[in-house]
């Protein structure tokens, strides 16, 4: 189940996109494939080459926050299995703060899980993801996600079992965990979408 909703991850959970030249390439496809099968050194080239491009060609495309994460997620993989220094993993994302970025679809849980949206400290104001490799043997990034609107209680518990897109504003980005590190990401702002 994991990893389908892996693979989904990046797949389909953005209804709201319109077709993009970008994701009409085979860049794109291939950054899509390397993310399932986590091959993160291809994955981080290529979305960097894919952001870059977005910037120059389409500038005001819904697919930048999608890929800044995706920028992220790449890199804290390479971290993680020691390809990458602490240092040179922060650098490399530390400038998408101040920026919109969007996470990809995770399905909503009243309990606190791997890859699930949660509330954090039990409410709806605030809500939290512990963001990991598809077999969630390792975690890449603690989320938390500071809505702009509170999300009521009882519909958000109602809406459990149900896919989600969060995104939001990147406030704080920093490294936590020396053996074992992973990405602190605080953001801002943040609106959700039910995907399902």
């Amino acid at each position: 189940m994991r990893k389908i909703i892996f693979i989904l991850l990046f797949l389909t959970n953005f209804p709201f996109l319109k077709a993009q030249s970008i994701t009409q390439t085979p860049e794109w496809k291939q950054l899509l494939t390397d993310l399932k099968t986590e091959k993160w050194q291809e994955a981080n080239d290529l979305s960097n080459q894919c952001l870059k491009t977005a910037i120059a060609t389409e500038p005001g495309s819904n697919m930048i926050p999608i890929l800044r994460y995706m920028v992220i997620f790449s890199e804290s993989g390479l971290m993680n299995d020691g390809k990458l220094s602490q240092e040179k993993a922060l650098l490399a994302v530390k400038g998408f703060e101040g920026m919109v970025i969007a996470l990809p679809g995770h399905p909503i849980s009243v309990k606190r899980g791997f890859n699930s949206i949660t509330m954090h400290d039990e409410k709806t104001d605030s809500l939290f993801i512990t963001a990991t490799n598809s077999a969630a043997t390792n975690i890449f990034a603690f989320e938390y996600v500071a809505l702009r609107d509170v999300w009521p209680v009882d519909d958000f518990k109602n809406n459990a079992g149900k896919m989600c897109r969060l995104s939001g504003t990147l406030t704080s980005i920093t490294v936590e965990g020396h053996i074992l590190p992973r990405f602190r990401i605080i953001i801002s702002d943040g609106q959700y979408q039910i995907l399902n």
